[in-house]
C-alpha cells in the first residue's frame, strides 16, 4: 500500500465522513507520465479513490448495493490533464490564451518574482493598462520593474486582476494566508439549519440519478466538478453569462451530460428564472469570484429562504478565510504562491509549472466529493450545506507529501489508448475522451450524452427531468478512433513540459 496515496485519501475521508477504508480500494500502481518532484500521481490516486468511495456510499444511502472501487494510477494522473485528451473526429480540440506574453513571470522593483494571468481579454487588458504597456514581454518587463510587488498585489486585488508572488514552500507556510487556510480541511463542509423538506428517493440505476444540480462556473475546476456529478447520473443545468468571456475548448470538453443555457443574472426576468430553478435544486456549484453570489442578492440567508435544503459549493483560489479571501486566482497562481513552481523549477533555467492542471482538476474532484457527501449527510440530517473547495488548499495537501522525483513514462497513443473511449453526439460527430478514472463495479461512471454547445437549451423552458434519464447502460465504448490514430495526441506535440519564460 502506498502511504502517500493513503494520506490524501484519509484527509478527504475525514473531511467527508467516509466509512470506506483506503485498503478496500484496488489500486493498480501504473507509472505517471509527469517528470515532476511533486507527488501529483499519488495525490491523483487519493482524490479519485475518494470520489469513488463518495459515490458508492451515496448509492448505498439511496438503496443501491455496495460495490468495489478500483483506480489505475496512470489513468487518474492523465485525468488531471483531461482537456489534452479530447478529440473531435480524431482531431485534438485546442485553444485558450495561456502561452501569451502577459501570462508569465516578471520581477518587480523589490526583487520579488511574480506570476500574472490574463487568460481572459478583460484581465489581459487590465494588466496592460495598469502597467501602461503593450502586449510585449520586453516592454512589460521594463514597466513591471518600476513597481513594488506588494503595491501591485493590493492594487490587483482592488481591480479584480490576477497575480501571485513566487514563494518557496517554506515562505508559503510562514504566510498568514497559509495559516488561515491550514485551519480548514482539504474540502470544507458546514451545515446550517435543520429543515428536511427534500429527501432523495431510492435510486434504481445510478447513485446520483434525480439529483438536480445548477452549475454556474467557468474555466476548469467548476465545470469539471459538475461533469463528474453528471457522470454519476446527476441532472445538471449549466448556466453561462453570454457577456462573459470563456475558454471554449475547455468548457466544451466539460459539457458532457449537461443542459447548457445562457442567462444573464443582471436581467430581472432571468434572475427570477434562476431563483425558480433554485427552489427545486439539490445543489448549486458556484465558481465565480469571491462575494459575487452575494452581490447578486443571493446571500446565505436569501438562499436558505428560497431552498432550506440546498447544498452550495463554492470553488475559489484562496477560500473564505484569511487576508487573501477576496483575491481571484488561477491554477498557475496557486502553483506559484504555494511553492509548487519553486520546487518544480529546481535544476531548470526557466520557471516551470507542473505539466498538468492538478489544482484545477484536483479541486474539481474535491468540489464534487464535497457536494456528494453533503447530499449524503443531508439525507440523514437535513439542513442547508455549504462546501468550499480551494485551489491553493489543494496545493497544500499535494505539498504535504514528501517531494521525490520518479521515472516517468511519456504519453503514448498506442499504450494509453486503453484509457480512451468514443462517444456519439447530437452533431453526428464522434468525440474521443478519457474514460472516467474512478471505476465502480456495479454503477459504472459515464456521460449520458455527448458534449453540448453553450446556449443550445432555452433558459425559460429548460428545467428538471420528470424522471431520471437513462437506465444505467453505458453510452461510451472503447475507442476505435484511437486505433485509427488521433491527430494532436500529447505525444505528437510533446506537452510533457509547461514552462513560463523567465523574462
Amino acid at each position: 500500500m502506498n502511504q502517500n496515496q493513503k494520506t490524501i485519501y484519509d484527509n478527504i475521508a475525514a473531511a467527508g465522513s467516509l466509512s470506506t477504508p483506503f485498503e478496500a480500494i484496488s489500486v493498480e500502481q501504473s507509472p505517471t507520465f509527469l517528470k515532476e518532484p511533486v507527488r501529483v500521481a499519488d495525490f491523483a490516486v487519493g482524490v479519485v479513490s475518494a470520489l469513488g468511495a463518495s459515490v458508492a456510499e451515496l448509492g448505498v444511502a439511496r438503496g443501491l448495493p455496495s460495490q468495489d472501487i478500483s483506480v489505475d494510477r496512470r489513468h487518474a494522473t492523465l485525468s488531471l490533464n483531461n482537456a489534452g485528451f479530447h478529440f473531435l473526429n480524431g482531431v485534438m480540440i485546442l485553444g485558450g490564451e495561456i502561452m501569451v506574453p502577459v501570462n508569465a513571470f516578471y520581477e518587480a522593483r523589490d526583487g520579488q518574482w511574480m506570476c500574472f494571468n490574463g487568460a481572459y481579454p478583460h484581465l489581459r487588458d487590465g494588466i496592460l493598462k495598469y502597467f501602461d504597456a503593450p502586449h510585449d514581454q520586453d516592454r512589460l518587463k521594463a514597466q513591471i520593474a518600476k513597481h513594488d510587488s506588494e503595491k501591485i498585489l493590493q492594487d490587483f486585488e482592488d481591480l479584480g486582476l490576477c497575480a501571485a508572488p513566487l514563494l518557496t514552500h517554506e515562505e508559503w507556510k510562514a504566510h498568514p494566508q497559509c495559516d488561515a487556510m491550514a485551519q480548514l480541511p482539504i474540502v470544507a463542509m458546514e451545515k446550517f439549519g435543520d429543515a428536511k423538506n427534500r429527501v432523495l428517493s431510492e435510486a434504481k440505476h445510478r447513485p446520483m440519478e434525480g439529483v438536480r444540480v445548477i452549475d454556474v462556473t467557468h474555466v476548469v475546476a467548476g465545470p469539471w466538478s459538475t461533469r463528474v456529478l453528471a457522470d454519476q447520473g446527476a441532472d445538471v443545468i449549466s448556466i453561462r453569462n453570454p457577456l462573459f468571456p470563456f475558454l471554449y475548448p475547455v468548457i466544451f470538453e466539460e459539457s458532457y451530460g449537461k443542459k447548457q443555457v445562457l442567462m444573464h443574472l443582471g436581467i430581472e426576468a432571468q434572475k427570477k428564472r434562476f431563483a425558480d430553478l433554485l427552489k427545486d435544486a439539490d445543489a448549486l456549484v458556484w465558481g465565480y469570484g469571491p462575494g459575487s453570489l452575494d452581490r447578486l442578492g443571493f446571500t446565505r440567508e436569501k438562499l436558505m429562504e428560497i431552498n432550506p435544503n440546498l447544498v452550495v459549493t463554492y470553488i475559489t483560489a484562496y477560500g473564505p478565510v484569511g487576508p487573501w479571501q477576496k483575491r481571484k486566482g488561477w491554477e498557475q497562481l496557486s502553483q506559484t504562491c504555494s511553492g509548487i513552481v519553486d520546487l518544480a523549477s529546481q535544476g531548470r533555467d526557466q520557471h516551470h509549472l507542473v505539466a498538468a492542471l492538478p489544482l484545477d482538476y484536483g479541486t474539481g474532484y474535491l468540489a464534487a466529493i464535497g457536494t456528494i457527501n453533503a447530499l449524503r449527510h443531508r439525507q440523514e440530517q437535513g439542513g442547508y450545506w455549504e462546501v468550499n473547495a480551494m485551489l491553493t488548499r489543494t496545493a497544500m495537501d499535494i505539498l504535504s507529501l514528501p517531494p521525490e522525483a520518479e521515472d516517468a513514462v511519456k504519453t503514448s497513443q498506442k499504450e494509453d489508448a486503453k484509457y480512451l473511449v468514443d462517444q456519439d453526439s447530437v452533431f453526428g460527430a464522434v468525440f474521443t475522451k478519457l474514460a472516467p478514472a474512478a471505476q465502480l463495479s456495479k454503477t459504472p461512471s459515464y456521460s449520458q450524452t455527448g458534449p453540448a454547445i453553450i446556449g443550445m437549451h432555452d433558459p425559460f423552458t429548460t428545467g428538471w427531468d420528470a424522471t431520471p434519464v437513462g437506465d444505467g447502460v453505458v453510452t461510451h465504448r472503447p475507442s476505435e478512433m484511437a486505433k485509427r490514430g488521433l491527430f494532436g495526441f500529447l505525444e505528437t506535440f510533446g506537452h510533457e513540459d509547461i514552462m513560463l519564460r523567465k523574462t
